[in-house]
């Protein structure tokens, strides 16, 4: 699932290779250059698409790191 969320991320985020490589289940929005409030609703989108979930509005604010983000596609069923 790592793989897939780091995916979404460098499409949404336009990252680098070695940024990237560098994310893991610690790396927070802080951590990211580029992670930006606008940014982050392209990559809700993004993880949408990707694991054919819908991310609600009262969810979204609370993905502020990638092991918020795999709770919230556990808690849906997808991993």
């Amino acid at each position: 699932m790592i793989d897939k969320i780091r995916k979404c991320m460098a499409s949404a985020l336009k990252l680098d290779d070695a940024t990237v490589a560098g994310v893991d289940t610690q790396t927070t929005a802080a951590d990211v250059p580029g992670w930006t409030s606008v940014a982050h609703l392209s990559l809700v989108l993004e993880l949408e698409k990707t694991f054919g979930v819908r991310i609600g509005n009262d969810e979204i604010a609370s993905l502020g790191s990638v092991s918020a983000i795999m709770s919230c596609l556990q808690q849906k069923g997808v991993c």
